[in-house]
């Protein structure tokens, strides 16, 4: 008789709890709010660096309430070695690509270094880069940045020696990106807030209330989520 073909046999049934997804913690900083809002998109495709085999570009940008994420993608005429090509580390690798990222009241912020999200409102600008993936030929990172910028120019700044791309700066309009976050809609207004100290953004919860669900598109955010 055979230990695996022996007829069928009935499996137990465990009993699972649902998974509900509780309001937005309210934590801008610590990462996109996927979850819960559809972010507005600018499209702005534009190099950010360039060199004979290597182009750095810009794609969009994906504005969320109080902060954005930056679509960058890397094309190259031979094989990329390793990935991602963008990463932080406790020591810099000053000829590997950077990213950063210069406000107009001067702040800044950049790949050079570990991002750990904090449960305190930081002091400084964001940067983190976030989910990756391409080819060997094509590759595209989203890079998170909060807060958003004043109105004026929102510099992003790239550098990859190793592909002879020198420090090179490209301005975006903070006006123009404070605006946009304006049409970032909210998913699922009313949801009940998450017990505790609302860091984590799912948790098991069979006997959560039920939120009420409205029909129609995302709504609008109200404008003090801007800050304006």
């Amino acid at each position: 008789m055979s230990f695996f073909t022996d007829g069928p046999r009935e499996r137990p049934l465990f009993p699972v709890r649902e998974q509900e997804l509780f309001g937005y913690e309210g934590r801008p900083w610590t990462g996109p709010p996927a979850d819960h809002i559809v972010p507005a998109l600018l499209p702005w495709a534009t190099p950010l660096g360039r060199s004979e085999r290597t182009i750095v570009a810009l794609r969009a940008v994906e504005v969320w309430p109080e902060a954005m994420t930056l679509r960058i993608a890397v094309y190259s005429r031979d094989r990329m070695d390793g990935a991602p090509l963008v990463a932080h580390r406790r020591i810099p690798d000053y000829n590997s690509l950077l990213v950063g990222v210069l406000f107009p009241d001067g702040g800044r912020a950049s790949s050079e270094t570990v991002s750990v999200p904090s449960a305190g409102e930081p002091h400084e600008p964001v940067l983190r880069v976030e989910d990756a993936g391409g080819s060997e030929f094509h590759y595209e990172h989203a890079v998170f940045v909060w807060p958003l910028p004043s109105a004026g120019p929102l510099k992003v700044i790239v550098q990859w020696l190793d592909r002879e791309i020198p420090e090179t700066h490209t301005k975006l309009d903070g006006g123009r990106l404070r605006a946009a976050a304006l049409d970032a809609g909210e998913l699922w207004p009313g949801l009940p807030k998450r017990p505790g100290n609302g860091v984590a953004m799912r948790q098991i919860a069979a006997e959560a209330n039920e939120a009420p669900a409205g029909p129609g598109l995302p709504q609008r955010l109200p404008r003090r989520a801007t800050g304006e």
